[in-house]
């Protein structure tokens, strides 16, 4: 079989997937304070700000599937760095945008990188702990949580990674990385934190 056409075999799984993930998201509106932009259209939810993005900025990366958005979502710049010998760094934690379940194109890379890693670790499973930030209803930031945490196992499952050695958590807003009631620790607390056993 080419390379071409296992690209097109691979590219057809992937979408066969998204359209299950997609059919299968939760609607809502409120989480953290806001209103549900996961479901609205994607050009309401880009604000045209590029890839010089801050944190919490949404940015147009990507590309929309069947409903379900790869690259495209919120710039976090740090998930992914480098260490001093120019090594790239990968922190285990994915973070997302206000009221968002999106990954971006870093967090696509990040989540990538895990789910290699449990590949070549075939005795490893691997947990994701959903969590949001204080706004919002606690049911809803649960549901909302529980959201992000699938989105991360459905992109594993995308690089090869079976269903069944991924564990989903939500925490919604239960456990916070940071305390201040502040656009910055906001953000540090919209998370899926990937913890590989």
């Amino acid at each position: 079989m080419t390379t071409s056409l296992k690209k097109t075999f691979l590219l057809a799984a992937m979408m066969a997937a998204l359209t299950t993930l997609s059919a299968c998201s939760t609607p809502g509106g409120g989480a953290e304070g806001g209103s549900d932009t996961d479901l609205q259209p994607l050009e309401q939810q880009m604000d045209g700000q590029g890839t010089g993005a801050r944190p919490g900025e949404d940015v147009d990366l990507g590309v929309e599937i069947h409903g379900i958005e790869i690259g495209n979502g919120v710039a976090d710049g740090s998930a992914l760095g480098q260490d001093a010998q120019g090594v790239m760094t990968y922190q285990p934690v994915v973070y997302f945008g206000f009221d968002q379940s999106i990954l971006s194109e870093e967090n696509t890379a990040l989540v990538k990188h895990y789910a290699q890693v449990l590949m070549d670790n075939p005795d490893k499973t691997v947990k994701l702990e959903g969590h949001t930030d204080e706004r919002g209803s606690p049911e809803y930031n649960l549901a909302l949580a529980e959201k992000r945490a699938k989105a991360v196992a459905q992109v594993m499952m995308l690089f090869g990674v079976n269903e069944k050695r991924i564990e989903v958590i939500s925490f919604g807003e239960e456990q916070p990385a940071a305390l201040e009631h502040t656009e910055e620790a906001w953000t540090l607390n919209r998370r899926v934190e990937i913890k590989i056993h």
